[in-house]
């Protein structure tokens, strides 16, 4: 009976980590990784992060890494503008979190206030701000079980690429390559025995985001870099459950959304003199069979309180369906709504305008949580000074999106057939002169490339003057006045239409 009582005080105490793991003994990490969760999904699209941290609560990882978007995506998440998910992520007991692009949407000064209200380590090697200093480290050494863990994290460096320069002011970004190739020496120093890289970027980085215009793949940093053992990647909402890179690196992916959740097992022996990593395996967890977290209702049980009654508010009551661009040659109501809002709110005279989901809305009553899944996005308003010839430039570029959901819908201005014909203003039907300026309100996001997709209208976007005194306005804000006004949930008979 004695021996059996000793047995569990030894076992308490090893578990505790008050006694050290024998020396030479193979150890089992487990790693905890999840990517993209996009706020909180129970009261939008089936489990989320209440069945993530379920399973942390059971598995008690020895690190949960979060490689970033995590604050912006659902229409609760948008009411508090992210702060609910930081506050769920220290409940849950998040170790790191290395901030997506999205989670820059909000701006700098945010992202900054967001990082300080986590309560573990904020990883963005890559990243400096001098306007408002984010409070992050570049990498950090865990001792978990007696090994030395390494944990870097790269944050994506084309922010510029997708966000208006506005929500990025003083901050400078630095390649992955030049900043692992700057922190290596520094990191290998300290002689961890496990190396981990926390990016939020996919496998593949497509050639659009690069100045050369190739594709980047995820092999090509793990053979510059061998040290790395682990890769934990993101933002390409793939699901990869592993796969080894070459040299040697092993590469993971948590599924979008919530909907799972890699765990990595890694083997160590940290006694070893050489090759102290036996083994690495890694599987991906369903979330769809795991109960919520009791822990975490209290934390998110607010907000989704709030979401659950302000989401069904009415905005408009519609007599026709919204829903996606598919090509040009398929007329897109909402695209057109889009551009005719945007001017509106802006007093621009032209507009070119995409749709912003994949989102589809029926004939009828359309309330908040609707108008925000048609808009999900924190992107501003901008109207440029464009000459004819500018507009024409963007024109043409668009023909090579006519047959893919990228194409844009100008509003608001007739181009006629020929390239020496000009212009026309289609609310007056008046010629537009050639050495003239028209005010054009674009989405952000679309003005500033939208993720290279656009590079001659982001070059001539970010040269051409701005108007003065055009209001500040975001692109749901605006979509929200233009239905309240022309489709109005309780109809007047007045309510004009375009």
């Amino acid at each position: 009976m004695l021996r059996r009582i000793h047995l569990a005080v030894l076992t308490v105490l090893l578990l505790a980590g008050a006694v050290p793991a024998s020396s030479g003994a193979v150890r089992t990490l487990t790693i905890l990784q999840t990517t993209d969760i996009h706020g909180e999904t129970g009261d939008e699209r089936g489990p989320g992060l209440l069945q993530i941290a379920s399973l942390a609560e059971s598995l008690r990882p020895d690190l949960w890494i979060d490689c970033g978007d995590l604050t912006q995506g659902t229409y609760s998440a948008s009411l508090d503008r992210g702060e609910s998910m930081l506050k769920a992520m220290n409940a849950a007991g998040c170790d790191v979190w290395v901030p997506g692009n999205h989670d820059f949407d909000y701006g700098v000064e945010e992202l900054a206030e967001h990082a300080s209200l986590f309560r573990n380590t904020v990883l963005a090697a890559n990243l400096k701000s001098k306007t408002f200093p984010v409070p992050s480290a570049s990498w950090k050494l865990f001792e978990r079980q007696g090994v030395k863990i390494a944990v870097i994290g790269i944050v994506p460096p084309y922010l510029g690429l997708w966000i208006e320069p506005e929500r990025l002011t003083g901050l400078v970004l630095e390649s992955p390559d030049d900043a692992l190739a700057r922190l290596m020496p520094e990191v290998m120093a300290k002689k961890p025995d496990v190396i981990v890289l926390a990016i939020h970027l996919g496998e593949f980085i497509a050639g659009r985001l690069n100045p050369d215009g190739k594709l980047r793949s995820m092999a090509s940093l793990a053979s510059k870099f061998p040290q790395i053992d682990l890769i934990l990647a993101g933002h390409s909402h793939q699901t990869v459950p592993g796969k080894r890179l070459y040299p040697g690196a092993w590469l993971v992916q948590a599924p979008p959304h919530g909907a799972g959740a890699a765990v990595v097992k890694i083997e160590v022996d940290p006694a070893a003199k050489s090759d102290k990593i036996q083994r690495i395996t890694s599987d991906i967890r369903d979330m769809n069979e795991l109960p919520e977290s009791k822990k975490l209702l209290p934390v998110l049980d607010p907000i989704r309180k709030r979401a659950a009654e302000s989401g069904r508010k009415p905005v408009a009551k519609l007599e026709f369906e919204l829903g996606p661009m598919q090509n040009a040659k398929k007329p897109n109501r909402l695209a057109e709504i889009l551009g005719l809002a945007m001017m509106e709110a802006t007093g621009a005279e032209a507009a070119f305008s995409g749709t912003l989901s994949n989102y589809k809305v029926s004939p009828g009553t359309l309330n908040e949580r609707n108008l925000f899944l048609l808009a999900p996005y924190e992107d501003d308003v901008e109207v440029h000074l464009l000459s004819p010839a500018q507009i024409r430039t963007i024109l043409k570029e668009l023909e090579t999106k006519e047959k893919t959901d990228d194409w844009l819908l100008c509003t608001g201005i007739v181009a006629p057939d020929g390239t020496d014909a000009p212009l026309v203003l289609g609310r007056t039907g008046r010629p537009i002169a050639e050495n003239t300026k028209v005010p054009v309100a674009f989405n952000a996001f679309d003005a500033h490339g939208a993720g290279g997709r656009y590079p001659e209208l982001k070059k001539i976007a970010e040269s051409t003057p701005r108007p003065s005194g055009t209001p500040t306005i975001d692109i749901r804000s605006a979509l929200r006045l233009y239905l309240q006004k022309h489709y109005p949930a309780q109809p007047k008979n007045t309510a004009s239409k375009p």
